[in-house]
């Protein structure tokens, strides 16, 4: 079952009394919190992997070897890089905000990463921005389209690049620095189950948070 069901259920629940649909609540809550902080852990090393084969296949390109791998293959490793840079978004984006959903459970003080927030709109409406053949901008005027704020603005140089640079190993897109974003999913990745064995999630040294 993905998500807790109230407890002692032994079929579908009618509505419930108010009381325990507030303990639903703060269930489901802590589920999905850990549920996607595990994500996080999981895309984070996704991404990780794919940079890395990234950096090692434009650097093998360059030996000029029989056995070095061609501009096509670059392509096709770049565009998993992208994929997986959205996912890790995706899932840390989520997190932030089943986190400040638990802060108000707790009484904790409300975080939230506007930066994230800011990246994950851009992408999700990458498809109205301007292109030049390395960035996106915000997008061409139009009278029909009355937004006045784009997140893009909000990033530095109000701009996504839209390449890949050897320093992206360490931050999806240059902006989600990896060891940030998994110390963070660690507080809760068991928060639904605190006395099962603790998430098993690879973590390169080059971004572990403990190393200094």
């Amino acid at each position: 079952m993905l998500l807790p069901g109230p407890p002692d259920a032994e079929g579908p629940s009618s509505l419930e009394p108010p009381a325990d649909v507030a303990d639903a609540r703060d269930r489901v809550v802590v589920r999905m919190l850990a549920l996607w902080a595990r994500s996080v852990q999981r895309d984070a090393h996704s991404y990780y992997q794919a940079a890395s084969k990234a950096v090692w296949t434009d650097r093998a390109i360059d030996y000029g070897e029989e056995w070095s791998p061609t501009e096509d293959d670059l392509a096709r490793v770049l565009e998993d890089v992208w994929v997986r840079g959205y996912r890790l978004v995706m899932s840390a984006y989520q997190m932030e905000r089943w986190s400040r959903a638990h802060q108000q459970i707790t009484g904790g003080s409300e975080q939230s990463d506007d930066q994230l927030r800011m990246l994950r709109n851009t992408i999700e409406h990458l498809d109205e921005a301007s292109f030049t053949d390395l960035v996106a901008q915000r997008g061409p005027l139009d009278p029909k389209n009355k937004r006045k704020k784009w997140s893009i603005d909000e990033l530095p140089g109000k701009e996504l690049f839209l390449g890949f640079d050897a320093g992206f190993t360490e931050a999806a897109f240059g902006l989600v620095n990896l060891r940030d974003v998994t110390t963070r999913a660690r507080l809760y990745a068991q928060l639904d189950a605190p006395d099962e064995p603790s998430f098993d999630d690879y973590v390169p040294e080059s971004y572990d948070s403990g190393s200094d």
